[in-house]
């Protein structure tokens, strides 16, 4: 069985996890980021969310939850061309 036992809390993203995720970001957005203390599976939700079709091409709110919602803010605010939509 692969489930998660109660005692294994998730590990906060370092800075290198979050650059193989996101890119060679500003340090100052990396440290945005990581003071949400937010997972791996946050950030790569946060990202894949903000260069999907469906952001990008229509806009749709997304259902994160709130640690990816967190890295997904900084990520448009920052950065509002990652969302500009593909011609």
């Amino acid at each position: 069985m692969n489930a998660t036992s109660p005692s294994e809390v998730p590990v906060a993203a370092t800075a290198d996890d979050i650059r193989k995720i996101i890119g060679p970001f500003e340090d100052d957005v990396v440290v945005k980021i990581m003071k949400n203390e937010p997972t791996v599976d946050d950030v790569r939700h946060a990202y894949s969310w903000l260069r999907s079709d469906e952001y990008l091409q229509r806009h749709l709110k997304h259902n994160l939850g709130a640690g990816a919602a967190n890295v997904f803010e900084i990520l448009a605010d920052e950065y509002p061309e990652l969302g500009d939509p593909v011609l």
